[in-house]
């Protein structure tokens, strides 16, 4: 049903929104509120076979002829969307290329050119609004016990910087900030100079946690795989800087307002709600689950980022949907439920 919050939507409820990456982690649930919200969508998919499971799944959530899966085998052609944008007012690129290389000179053209391809086709055919799932990570990186301020006009200098003097020792985590940067540049510069008429908004969170939708055909993939790695005593992949987190369900639903809302033309939605160390974690599980061993953690300090549009956007999903965040602890009791 429309967002009450919201009535009279840039994208009118009721049109067909493409959400690439659909399947995945946050795509799923950004599918979900775009549902939920009365909108139809069409999710691109490499294998429509493999992934089936998710038109059956929301088929049987919201009702037959709302979800369309469509194949799109490889995101980074061309033409890759030019069939799936037709009769569509909305797009949502969730799905991020970089063909897991750790190597900028691959990752970030590939990454680059999937938007631009993605962006460009959305205009040709007139959608009127375009979402753009970044990340935190285009805007900093963990700083443990540095104490400083972010907005939506600060931007990840010192990954750009450090892939440009340091190539692929960067790290991986340093490639795929820079190339989070470098796709927001690219799309604001095409978009200058094109002058084209689509209007972009872009989410930038940080850690999802909170419910996978389906589990059986999903995994426990990114840091959706923080508490399943916590329950299961596997803490060597767990990353010991600190950094902020959101609820993945609340993350889907400020892409539905960055698609929905009319006073977000070229904004940036910085998705960071609060530190998520690891040890608070741990403690959050333990209280939830007092008869099962959760060992010690170390962190590498404290998350001092001071987010300074929280309010403002929390002001956002306050409007649209009537509530704020949702608190980490129920995040994670939400992510550990599936597993207990």
């Amino acid at each position: 049903m429309p967002i009450p919050g919201i009535p009279d939507p840039a994208v009118p409820y009721g049109s067909t929104i493409v959400i690439t990456g659909c399947s995945g982690f946050i795509g799923s649930h950004v599918a979900d509120q775009v549902l939920s919200a009365g909108y139809r969508v069409r999710g691109t998919s490499r294998d429509v076979v493999k992934n089936k499971w998710i038109a059956d799944f929301f088929a049987a959530r919201h009702g037959e002829g709302k979800f369309e899966l469509v194949e799109v085998p490889d995101l980074t052609k061309d033409d890759a969307f030019v069939e799936v944008v037709k009769g569509a007012q909305g797009f949502i690129h969730v799905a991020h290329e970089m063909h897991g290389s750790g190597d900028p000179a691959t990752a970030i053209p590939l990454a680059v050119g999937m938007a631009l391809s993605a962006l460009k086709t959305a205009a040709a055919a007139g959608i009127k609004r375009f979402v753009y799932t970044s990340s935190s990570f285009a805007v900093t990186q963990p700083k443990p016990n540095v104490s400083f301020s972010v907005d939506e006009d600060t931007f990840n200098e010192d990954a750009v910087r450090a892939v440009r003097e340091k190539g692929k020792d960067a790290g991986g985590a340093t490639v795929y900030a820079a190339s989070k940067v470098e796709v927001e540049r690219a799309m604001q510069k095409w978009m200058t100079e094109s002058k084209s008429p689509i209007e972009i908004c872009c989410v930038n969170p940080n850690g999802n946690l909170g419910p996978v939708l389906q589990p059986k055909y999903q995994g426990y993939p990114t840091t959706a795989g923080w508490v399943k790695n916590i329950w299961d005593g596997e803490y060597g992949a767990l990353k010991r800087q600190p950094e902020h987190f959101i609820d993945v369900r609340d993350d889907a639903k400020l892409h539905v307002i960055a698609l929905a809302h009319p006073g977000l033309k070229g904004r940036r939605l910085l998705g960071m709600v609060a530190p998520a160390p690891i040890d608070a974690i741990i403690g959050i599980l333990r209280g939830l689950y007092p008869e099962r061993k959760f060992e010690d953690f170390e962190v590498e300090g404290e998350d001092r980022i001071e987010n300074r549009m929280k309010g403002e956007v929390e002001g956002l999903l306050r409007e649209a949907y009537g509530h704020g965040y949702t608190r980490l602890e129920d995040s994670v009791e939400a992510n550990a439920k599936e597993l207990s």
